[in-house]
């Protein structure tokens, strides 16, 4: 099943991110620039991740 665009599928404050993947801010952002890790949506002046991208990047099956 899909949840990627799942009215449930929360975006989590890099800060939620930086602790359900166990890693610091700046190893995402490099991550992201490196296009192995997911990138963040904006809102506003905010980064905002899908809790459903940051469960596949936990599960080893980001990227795809």
């Amino acid at each position: 099943m899909n949840h990627e665009d799942s009215p449930h599928d929360v975006l989590l404050p890099i800060n939620a991110v930086c602790e359900i993947v166990a890693r610091s801010k700046a190893s995402i952002y490099r991550d992201i620039k490196r296009g192995t890790f997911p990138a963040p949506q904006k809102q506003g002046g905010s980064s905002r991740w899908r809790r459903s991208l940051i469960m596949k990047v936990v599960a080893g099956k980001y990227p795809a």
